[in-house]
Order: C-alpha cells, then structure tokens, then sequence
C-alpha cells in the first residue's frame, strides 16, 4: 500500500501534523489494528484528514497520542485510574488558568492618559 497525501495540504516533510500515513500503514507502526484506530477517532481523540477517496490518514502527532493510549492501556491503566487522573489534570488545569488570569490582571499597565 502506497501512502498518497491528500489534496487537502500541501506536502511538508517536516510536519508532524502532516497526514502522511494510511490507516494500514499507521496500525502497522504502532503494532495496534486498525480497529484500535478506528476507536480512537469514534472516542475523538484523533480527527484524521480523509483522501479524495474518503480513507484515513493519520499525522505523526496523531500516531503519538495513539501510540500513548496504547501504552496507558497496555500498563493496565483502569477505568478508575483515568478517571482520576483525568480529575486531577483538570483540577491542574484550572488551577494555572486561575494563575495565568491572576498574573495578567497584576500585569498590565492601564493606558496612559494624553495631556
């Protein structure tokens, strides 16, 4: 199977958000099937580009995530254990976007007024 980019961008070797990979070629490299990946774009974790013809292709950065899925999975990452790290990462998360709102109010400088 040959991997043909799609007309959607225009090729860049250098873009890990190109999407370069047919789904065959991607579960091949990550050593998952392709009904793996088809589960992840179902969950909307990855939202590969489409050919002309309709069939994924997947971008390096989407292999990545996939790729860190897998291994969550494979180290026999629960149900419960997700689901409290996700809670902990979001707690996190509003924690430094609470920061990041505090640090730009002590921050900015009011418009000098013109005499």
């Amino acid at each position: 199977m040959t991997d043909h980019p799609p007309t959607s961008r225009a090729a860049n070797a250098f873009d890990d958000d190109y999407p370069a990979y047919t789904m065959g070629r991607a579960a091949d490299m990550l050593g998952v099937t392709p009904e793996f990946l088809r589960s992840l774009d179902a969950a909307g974790l990855l939202a590969p580009d489409r050919s002309t013809g309709g069939h994924r292709r997947y971008s390096r950065t989407e292999l990545v995530l996939a790729a860190r899925v897998r291994e969550l999975l494979d180290s026999g990452l629960t149900v419960l254990a997700a689901s409290c790290r996700i809670t902990r990462l979001e707690r996190d998360l509003a924690a430094a976007h609470a920061r990041i709102a505090e640090l730009e109010r002590t921050t900015s400088v009011p418009p000098t007024s013109r005499s």
